[in-house]
C-alpha cells in the first residue's frame, strides 16, 4: 500500500487513497490498527454526498470532509460499531478518515485547508481528469496518466519494454529517444517560454545521446 504525506495543523500524516469504487467501498474494514499519524483518504470524480459506513471495522474513526481546495467543510466521528454511519451535508471532493480523538487533539475546525505533498496533490488532479484510480504524474500544471497499453511487438520494430517486460512501445530504427527526465525538462522550458534555453537543453541532451558507445544486444 502506498502512503503519501500530508500537513495537517502543523503535523505530517501518512494516508493511502481510496480511488476506484472497489477501493471506496472497502476502505478501512477488516484493518487491524490505525497508527496514530496515519489515514485514508478517499478521493471522487465529483463531488457527492457520500455516506461513511462502519463496515467490519476495528476502531473508532474520525472523518474531514474537504471541498476542492482542501478545506474542511465538515467534521464528525463515529464508533467501532456496525452500521453507524456519517453523510456528508453538501457534495464533497475528499473525506479523511484518521484515529478518533485526532479532531480533538489537534483542534481541528472549519475552514482549516489542510496541505498535500506534491505526490499527493498530482494523485487528486489526476482521479479528478480520468475518472478513475491509477498512477500519475504532473508536469507544469498537467497531469498525465501512466498507462500500459496492450501493445504487440511489431516485426522489423525495435521495442521499449517495462520492467516488467511488456512492451510499452514500437519504434523505428534509428529514431531518437528522450527520457522522461529529460522529456519533463524540455517541456518546462517549453511550457516557460524560454526559447533560448529550451535550444541549449535540447542540443545538450543530444550531445549527450552522441556522445554514448553503441550498446548492442546480440540475440
Amino acid at each position: 500500500m502506498e502512503f503519501f504525506p500530508i500537513d495537517i495543523k502543523g503535523q505530517e500524516f501518512k494516508v493511502s487513497v481510496a480511488d476506484t469504487e472497489a477501493s471506496r467501498y472497502k476502505g478501512l474494514s477488516g484493518v487491524t490498527r490505525l497508527g496514530k499519524h496515519k489515514g485514508l483518504l478517499f478521493i471522487f470524480p465529483e463531488p457527492e454526498e457520500a455516506t461513511m459506513v462502519m463496515r467490519d471495522m476495528n476502531f473508532d474513526l474520525d472523518f474531514l470532509f474537504l471541498d476542492k481546495d482542501w478545506e474542511i467543510i465538515q467534521l464528525g466521528s463515529l464508533e467501532n460499531k456496525e452500521g453507524k454511519s456519517i453523510k456528508a451535508i453538501q457534495p464533497t471532493n475528499m473525506i479523511l478518515e484518521l484515529p478518533k480523538g485526532t479532531i480533538k487533539r489537534l483542534g481541528l475546525g472549519l475552514n482549516m485547508r489542510l496541505s498535500p505533498g506534491q505526490d499527493l496533490f498530482t494523485h487528486y488532479k489526476g482521479v479528478k481528469k480520468f475518472k478513475s484510480g491509477g498512477k500519475f504524474e504532473m508536469i507544469g500544471d498537467k497531469v498525465y496518466k501512466i498507462k500500459i497499453d496492450d501493445i504487440k511487438a511489431e516485426k522489423g520494430r525495435l521495442q521499449i519494454l517495462n520492467d516488467d517486460g511488456e512492451v510499452v512501445a514500437n519504434i523505428d530504427s534509428g529514431a531518437r529517444i528522450f527520457s522522461r527526465e529529460h522529456t519533463k525538462e524540455l517541456i518546462k522550458k517549453f511550457k516557460d517560454g524560454d526559447k533560448m534555453a529550451l535550444a541549449d537543453s535540447m542540443i545538450n541532451i543530444l550531445g549527450i545521446q552522441d556522445g554514448q558507445d553503441p550498446d548492442y544486444v546480440e540475440n
